[in-house]
């Protein structure tokens, strides 16, 4: 979803090495994220994975201090928050950023459902974009 015309999100992606990329599923602008929610990215314990984001700067104006943050909860508790500098951006793109590698936790009690929320802001907290998808932590991968 976009907040504002100076930042327009085109893919999220969550990379494996050895696996297929997943993309997430962006809402459309004019849907507003009211069709149903995608099923849940499956991904196996203990892996190691990173997530890649692909943006544009409108013309709008350049950007100053963009940074993401993501949080992540489970059963409604948050249970991750981090928030990274992405940095300062020209008008155009797009532009790639492939944040740092995370390692999922392993065990029984680590497999569930995680909800993620990724929010953009610039410097002066200006709210740009935001994204939401979801994903579950099994045993295995899926066959």
């Amino acid at each position: 979803m976009n907040v504002t015309s100076d930042f327009e999100l085109l893919s999220v992606t969550i990379q494996v090495e050895g696996r297929p990329d997943m993309h997430v599923r962006l809402a459309p602008p004019e849907d507003g994220g009211a069709g149903p929610p995608p099923p849940p990215l499956v991904l196996r314990e203990g892996s190691e994975f990173r997530v890649r984001l692909e943006f544009a700067v409108g013309s709008g104006r350049d950007l100053e201090g963009l940074r993401f943050v993501d949080e992540r909860t489970r059963q409604g508790v948050t249970v991750g928050h981090q928030e990274i500098l992405l940095g300062d951006y020209r008008r155009g793109g797009p532009y790639e950023i492939v944040l740092p590698p995370e390692r999922l936790p392993i065990g029984h009690m680590a497999r569930d459902v995680y909800q993620v929320t990724g929010t953009f802001a610039d410097k002066d907290g200006r709210l740009l974009g935001c994204e939401s998808h979801s994903f579950e932590i099994t045993k295995d991968w899926p066959r």
